[in-house]
């Protein structure tokens, strides 16, 4: 219902500043102009997208429908995960809920983008695993299924190879087989996902599609804007062109990050006044990877960017802790977007309006059910309980009041980081511990369980945050996984408190 609101409340908003490649290079392929295609995004998404047109005609409400149901999926294998890990369906049900309701989740599910599509495949094939692992399912097909769905993840986002390896080592690592089986499901499902894949590449040289290039330059130039050494090492000519506007750049930077989310984008600057009169594309990246690969490879650079950048960055993200990181526009912000990128192959801007989606389409069979009036009054209501935008805390129900996802003020997601942070220091505190005697010992599959959820939300933050920075759109990738964790520490303490009061319990 929640989704249902967001749905019909912004009925033409679904396009955001990076919907276009998507969207291009699905018409690309329906229109048979594969081959012209120049996009630099990975085919996955578009591949769907045009699944999707095929089955149910080419229609922008078709694909943004489509997202809200794979989100509320992801949920599902988030609650099923940590039921699997041994916890009361109390728990699987509060796992779900604070995945699927979160209103930072619901934005970019009403969005076209990669974030719906990859949340949905990672959290498959973590659930594949944590059947593997915890319900004895077969080991080798579910090998082979979590190798393909995270073939699949990483066509649609290559930075899901952080969340790829998290569930492959852990599933290596909890598998209950002898080391050789281990072994070779680990094999197994890294080969098919790297088969995967490579897929799209080997269909473009197959076919004489010259490759568009990708984002790799434009990631390495934030690292090499933050945290690059530009008075001394390679390119040092170069470096001196760039170097006055680098340090004021810097200069300008504070404990709370930059004023304006916009001016975090000054590396883009900095990599372009490193260009020499002639230079290539091909030539600028050369430049520029060297300069990344010497940032990292020298301590004093790559400890400035940890401690500098990445650990902020990294906080920023996930306690809501500054304007610019929490900062995520309103869908009703979007409509520029949506005025600049039209799409009439996908009736994108559909001309509705908010409402008219249940006015027309909402016919009630029964006496019983509500009016068409009475419907939207209640998604109103819905929409009303700190999801609309509002400068003020707006109140959820029985006197609590809640931040939206849209003013600026910590929203959720501090609560869930705040959660899954007490969780990892119990695990890391508690099982030494318990081996030792001095606590009573946690049940191993809550344990296998919390570890996994906490592994895939901070490799879900760790990629965008050390690469690029710590805006909110990167936290759609990990509050499921902060769910689910958050979840298991619930189902943890309620352990403890049966444990003192003397409760039924014991080793899982």
């Amino acid at each position: 219902m929640v989704h249902l609101a967001f749905l019909v409340n912004w009925p033409d908003h679904f396009i955001h500043e990076d919907s276009a490649a998507y969207l291009i290079q699905a018409e690309s392929i329906l229109k048979g102009q594969y081959l012209e295609d120049t996009m630099k995004r990975p085919y996955g998404l578009a591949i769907f997208l045009a699944l999707l047109s095929k089955l149910f005609g080419p229609h922008i409400l078709v694909f943004v429908v489509a997202q809200h149901l794979l989100s509320v999926g992801t949920a599902l294998f988030v609650a099923g995960i940590v039921r699997f890990a041994g916890a009361p369906r109390v728990f699987a049900l509060l796992a779900f809920c604070l995945a699927a309701l979160h209103g930072r989740i619901i934005h970019y599910d009403n969005t076209i983008g990669a974030e719906t599509i990859s949340n949905f495949l990672v959290s498959l094939a973590a659930f594949i695993a944590a059947g593997a692992a915890f319900r004895k399912w077969p080991a080798l097909p579910a090998a082979a299924a979590v190798g393909l769905t995270l073939g699949a993840v990483m066509t649609c986002r290559s930075a899901a190879i952080g969340q790829a390896v998290v569930i492959l080592l852990w599933l290596a690592v909890v598998l209950d087989t002898g080391l050789l089986r281990r072994l070779g499901a680990l094999a197994l499902a890294g080969v098919l996902a790297s088969a995967v894949y490579l897929t799209p590449a080997a269909i473009n040289f197959a076919i004489g599609k010259r490759p568009a290039g990708n984002e790799t330059l434009a990631v390495m130039a934030f690292v090499v804007g933050y945290s690059g050494d530009f008075e001394r090492g390679v390119h040092l000519d170069r470096k001196a062109q760039a170097r006055e506007f680098v340090e004021q750049m810097r200069a300008a930077d504070t404990p709370g990050g930059w004023p304006d989310v916009g001016v975090y984008q000054w590396p883009f600057g900095a990599m372009h006044r490193l260009a020499k009169p002639g230079d290539s594309d091909t030539d600028l990246e050369r430049v520029v990877r060297d300069i990344f690969i010497e940032t990292l490879t020298t301590p004093s650079t790559l400890y400035r960017h940890f401690t500098k950048h990445f650990l902020r960055e990294t906080f920023f993200l996930l306690f809501d802790a500054n304007s610019v990181a929490r900062r995520a526009p309103s869908p009703q912000g979007y409509e520029f977007f949506v005025n600049r990128d039209r799409y009439p192959f996908f009736g994108s801007p559909t001309g509705l309006k908010p409402g008219q989606l249940i006015q027309d389409h909402y016919k009630p069979w029964s006496r019983l059910l509500p009016t068409a009036d009475q419907f939207q009054l209640t998604l109103n209501r819905l929409f009303a309980r700190g999801y609309a935008p509002s400068s003020d805390l707006v109140t959820l129900c029985c006197g609590l009041k809640v931040s939206t996802e849209y003013d600026d003020r910590p929203g959720v997601i501090l609560w869930l980081s705040s959660a899954t942070a007490c969780l990892a220091l119990i695990l890391l505190i508690g099982v030494p511990a318990s081996h030792a005697g001095l606590v009573r010992r946690a049940r191993g599959r809550l344990v296998a369980g919390g570890t996994l959820m906490i592994l895939l939300a901070m490799v879900s933050v760790a990629f965008p945050t050390f690469l690029v920075y710590g805006l909110n759109r990167y936290a759609y990738y990990a509050i499921p996984f902060l769910a689910g964790s958050s979840a298991i520490l619930g189902s943890v303490l309620f352990d403890w408190v049966k444990a003192k009061a003397g409760w039924a319990g014991g080793e899982a």
